[in-house]
């Protein structure tokens, strides 16, 4: 029977942020992606994407990388996309753009992006393998895609003593202790995520079943690996010309 919690995405988009700052795994992820999407070949006047952009975390950084081209922010939560703008407020960025919609109200044209990143946004999607095949329609034939998307359910706990552990070397006890009194509430929401991914509200899949997934869709893939200490799947993919 489906979980009765669902996940706060406004009141984790409020304190996100602030334990990504002190979180080593997800700027290790940021910067593995981010290390692949500096090797497109983006031309003025290209069109990317971030589908289910957060925070604005990659699409904010990409916009600044590629100045010459438009970035659209996808993302249908209203408290996610608050983040986004106001953070692209504080460095304006004419060529981002935030389109407050989930990827099914969305209709770019087929063929419209020169490239796109999803990132731990796919499992959450009530159609993940639509979604792909929407992302992959949307590429132009040769774009490239880097996908991420957490596919092994939470282990809350193993996750709070690893980042534990890391606080105290780097800050000492006290320090740990409020980072972690401050990012409590997205300790909450993980353990929702956890309860909607055990009931199967949200989708789970091993690395071959992602990889799968993502070769139902057309894809080609030029890479894969697992990451974020073994939860998530990345794959680096094209559209054949």
């Amino acid at each position: 029977m489906p979980s009765t919690q669902t996940v706060s995405w406004k009141t984790y988009a409020e304190k996100y942020d602030m334990l990504l700052a002190y979180n080593p795994y997800y700027q290790q992820l940021q910067q593995e992606v981010m290390q692949e999407v500096k090797k497109w070949k983006i031309q003025p006047g290209d069109q990317i994407a971030d589908i289910g952009a957060g925070t604005g975390n990659y699409s904010l950084t990409i916009a600044e990388h590629f100045p010459a081209a438009t970035v659209f922010h996808i993302d249908n939560d209203e408290g996610m996309n608050a983040v986004a703008a106001g953070k692209k407020n504080l460095a304006p960025l004419p060529n981002h753009r935030i389109l407050s919609s989930g990827i099914e109200e969305v209709n770019l044209e087929v063929g419209a992006l020169r490239a796109l990143v999803s990132i731990h946004a796919l499992y959450t999607f009530p159609n993940p393998q639509a979604a792909l095949e929407k992302m992959y329609a949307w590429l132009e034939p040769g774009g490239q895609a880097v996908l991420v998307d957490a596919g092994r359910i939470v282990n809350v706990w193993n996750w709070q003593l690893a980042l534990g552990s890391h606080l105290i070397r780097r800050y000492g006890l006290r320090k740990a202790l409020e980072i972690f009194r401050e990012g409590k509430e997205v300790s909450r929401q993980n353990a929702y995520i956890r309860n909607l991914q055990k009931d199967g509200t949200f989708w789970t899949h091993s690395h071959k079943e992602f990889c799968e997934a993502v070769e139902k869709a057309g894809f080609e893939i030029q890479a894969s690996r697992t990451t974020f200490r073994g939860i998530s799947d990345l794959v680096v993919v094209r559209k054949e010309r």
